[in-house]
């Protein structure tokens, strides 16, 4: 039983010394490697976010119909007329193919509508009749919509250059726009995110990459965010080009009266053409830890203006004419902002985990493996001098065998000399007993002499 442990505890012990060995070496060097699994990008991403038009805080605006739009129905009316509107933005983002360690490619998909509008006084809501852009009617719902992809690294949340393209009118003929230049982030910003990491936002719309300062610290739903804001000035939508000509419905011409321009040196009947520029504000709060984008708001603003390179004869009243095509600032909904909130929570406790709570256990539990590892060890080089000697096999099975004691040793000796044993004839004894085989010879057995004795 003895030699049983000292076995056991011979083999067990460098076991636990191994295992403590790893324990520690994976608590010490793991939380990188595990940590920087957990901050970058993951593939399932799916997220669906919903913006909803707000009164900016400068703004005169009715709170139901806190943004402005140009009604395309009056192009064919004496006069433009811009209309109070409300603005939702869906937005679905997820992740497809090609995708692999480093890099993955995010297909966003937005549609912008207009639920209601203020139509002498009372709300009208218009149909979404899902026409191609040509066919649809002037009064649908449908503002604007695209579809977007692009590679970004999965680390940092920059595009690279793999791809990166926008379709404008989605579910039509038209191809999709290669945009050039693009390094502002959108969709993720890297993990570790710094007050003064000098980002920038990719906006769409201006194609622009808008640079980011840093506002504040602000908690956001439970998260403690960090609050960034861009601003892109004005962008003639004009000089954009995706084929030899400008983007559709950047240039307009149409009567000084129709715009309602007046004043000195203009003709009401004078054909007046006007180009659409646009520019964004962004607001975005960031979840340091993990990146995640907690809230967002987008203020987008676009009007009809003179071009930037006009004649020194134009009227005055021309050059300072502008007309509100679209003006809205939208923010995420209080639902999308919470299920954000949840995400980056989510986030920073595997980050957590990773980087202190697995690497303290394994730390602990190491050390106690090393010990019990040591103590094993004595134990098993304690146990194998106090075990026995060793049997005809070579091996350990305890004591060795004892033979019977004799009450009286010298009655099977005669002479002189008690240290010469006398075989029956009274020469001296050349086998201690006979040499005849044994049914089992594996074990010594004691030799009673006294019965001998007693025989002869």
């Amino acid at each position: 039983m003895a030699v049983g442990r000292s076995r056991l505890a011979r083999v067990i012990g460098p076991i636990l010394i191994f295992v403590g060995a790893l324990l520690i070496t994976s608590a010490i060097a793991g939380p990188v490697y595990v940590a920087g699994k957990l901050t970058t990008i993951p593939l399932n991403l799916d997220i669906t976010t919903v913006a909803r038009s707000e009164k900016p805080a400068d703004s005169q605006a009715d709170a139901q119909f806190p943004a402005r739009q140009l009604d395309l129905c009056s192009f064919n009316k004496p006069k433009a007329v811009v209309n109070d509107v409300s603005v939702t933005t869906q937005t679905r983002t997820l992740v497809t193919s090609p995708s692999d360690k480093t890099t993955m490619t995010v297909q966003s998909g937005m549609s912008m509508v207009v639920p209601s509008i203020k139509t002498k006084g009372e709300p009208r809501h218009p149909e979404l009749t899902g026409a191609a852009k040509n066919e649809r009617p002037c009064d649908d719902g449908l503002v604007q919509a695209w579809l977007d992809r692009v590679s970004l690294d999965r680390e940092t949340g920059k595009p690279t250059d793999k791809i990166s393209e926008a379709t404008y009118s989605p579910g039509e003929s038209a191809p999709a726009v290669k945009i050039t230049g693009r390094e502002g982030l959108q969709y993720r910003f890297p993990a570790g995110t710094k007050q003064d990491g000098g980002y920038s936002f990719f906006d769409l719309v201006t194609r622009k990459n808008v640079g980011l300062k840093f506002v504040e610290e602000k908690e956001v739903s439970g998260t403690n965010t960090l609050h960034f804001q861009g601003t892109q000035d004005w962008v003639d939508l004009s000089t954009i080009r995706d084929s030899s000509d400008a983007t559709l419905g950047t240039v307009l011409t149409k009567t000084a009266g129709w715009w309602g321009i007046e004043g000195p040196g203009v003709d009401a009947k004078e054909d007046i053409t006007l180009n659409r520029w646009a520019k964004t504000a962004v607001d975005l709060w960031v979840d340091p830890k993990s990146g995640i984008i907690v809230d967002q708001s987008l203020h987008y603003t676009q009007q009809f203006r003179t071009p930037a390179q006009v004649s020194p004869n134009t009227a005055k009243p021309v050059r300072d004419f502008h007309l509100e095509v679209f003006n809205a600032q939208q923010r995420w909904v209080d639902a999308t902002v919470r299920s954000q909130a949840e995400a980056a929570k989510s986030a920073q406790n595997r980050i957590a985990i990773a980087k202190y709570v697995v690497p303290v256990a394994g730390g602990v539990l190491g050390v106690i493996a090393l010990g019990l590892g040591a103590f094993a060890l004595l134990l098993g080089r304690r146990a194998a001098p106090a075990a026995g000697g060793r049997t005809r096999g070579g091996s350990y099975d305890g004591a060795a065998p004892s033979a019977p004691l004799d009450d009286d040793p010298t009655a099977r000796y005669g002479g002189d000399d008690p240290t010469t044993p006398l075989g029956s004839d009274g020469d001296p004894a050349t086998e201690a007993f006979s040499a005849q085989p044994r049914p089992d010879e594996s074990r010594t057995e004691a030799i009673d002499f006294r019965n001998r004795d007693d025989q002869r």
